[in-house]
Parts: structure tokens; C-alpha cells; sequence
């Protein structure tokens, strides 16, 4: 039997590349608050202990909100609750379960979205999201572009110290959050 991702490549590659790169994210993120602190062992040593995204997260805004200079609070704050954003987005990939529905339906069972709920699963009654090409496009449209922001801030803080001479590149305003994918409705139920 072949697995959803031999039938549907391209959106397999697309979602193992965000799942992949959003360690990249977080790289990035720990050289901001390397740059802010003027510290890399500490800001390396005390994000990476941790081994919960999300906490490491937490951290390194605690670290650098207060630091960081007044001309890019802003765009740190909104680059960092988009990359909260691109953290939801890979959770639910890297904890699902994938499947085909119909000939033509790429599918999965959010199994966080199981753990957190108090009632019995029931494995006849799993809801199903479904994801089509245009929305992984999109949110992978989201990730290049947070990433890009993150990097933008990297350089402009080297530069605002005194480290770099060159300032950030580009940084992308107004970004428009990506769709996320649809509960998937079978016919026959309410």
C-alpha cells in the first residue's frame, strides 16, 4: 500500500521543508538574542538546554524584548509572533498522522489535538483535516518570509551595534498570514 506522501510528492516536500526549516527559524532566532546580549554562549546554552519549542521561544523573548534597541522593537516583536505562527504550522505536521481520503485528498489526524482533549477518542470519529497544494504554497510562502524578516533583524541589530557595516536587506511588511488547512466534512455526517 503506498503512503500519502508517494502519492502526493510535491506537498510532501513542501511540508518536510517547513517541519526541516523551522529549525533554521530557530537558529536565527538564537543569533538575535546572541547579537542582543553580545553573548552567543550564553544565548546558545540557555535556548538549547530546553528541548520544547515553544519554551525556547518564551526564553529568548524574555532575553531580548527589554534589550533590544528601540528602532526595531516592533519589527521583533511582530517577526516574533509570526514565527509563533510558523511554530503551529509544524507542530501540526510533525504530530500527525497522514492519510489519503477519496482518490485525491491528502489528509491528517492532528494527534496533538487528540492529547489535549479530555473525552475518549474514538477511533471511528477522528477528525480529519484536509490540505490542498494552494494552502501549503501559502504557508510555505509564510515561512520564507519570516525567515527573511529574521534575518533582516539579524543584520540590522549588527549594524545598530556597530558590528556590521552593512543593514539589513529587506524586510517584509504586512505579511498575511497563511490559510491553515480545512476540517475535512464526509458526507453522511452532521
Amino acid at each position: 500500500m503506498p503512503l500519502p506522501f508517494d502519492r502526493f510528492k510535491q506537498e510532501g516536500d513542501m511540508i518536510g521543508r517547513m517541519v526541516v526549516e523551522y529549525g533554521d527559524l530557530e537558529w536565527d532566532l538564537c543569533l538575535l538574542v546572541s547579537h542582543v546580549m553580545q553573548d552567543l554562549d550564553i544565548a546558545l546554552k540557555t535556548l538549547y538546554r530546553s528541548r520544547a519549542e515553544t519554551q525556547r521561544i518564551e526564553m529568548a523573548d524574555a532575553l531580548v524584548r527589554n534589550r533590544i534597541n528601540p528602532k526595531v522593537k516592533q519589527m521583533y516583536e511582530t517577526t516574533l509572533a509570526h514565527m509563533r505562527v510558523c511554530l503551529a504550522i509544524r507542530n501540526r505536521y510533525a504530530h500527525a498522522n497522514w492519510v489519503v481520503v477519496g482518490p485525491e485528498k491528502l489528509c491528517y489526524i492532528d494527534i496533538a489535538e487528540l492529547a489535549n482533549d479530555n473525552t475518549p477518542i474514538d477511533t471511528n470519529n477522528l477528525q480529519l483535516y484536509h490540505l490542498d497544494i494552494r494552502t501549503i504554497k501559502d504557508q510555505a510562502r509564510f515561512f520564507n518570509e519570516v525567515m527573511q524578516n529574521m534575518r533582516y533583524l539579524n543584520m540590522e541589530i549588527q549594524y545598530l551595534l556597530g558590528l556590521a557595516d552593512l543593514t539589513g536587506f529587506h524586510y517584509v511588511r504586512n505579511i498575511i498570514r497563511p490559510k491553515m488547512a480545512a476540517k475535512l466534512e464526509i458526507e453522511g455526517t452532521e
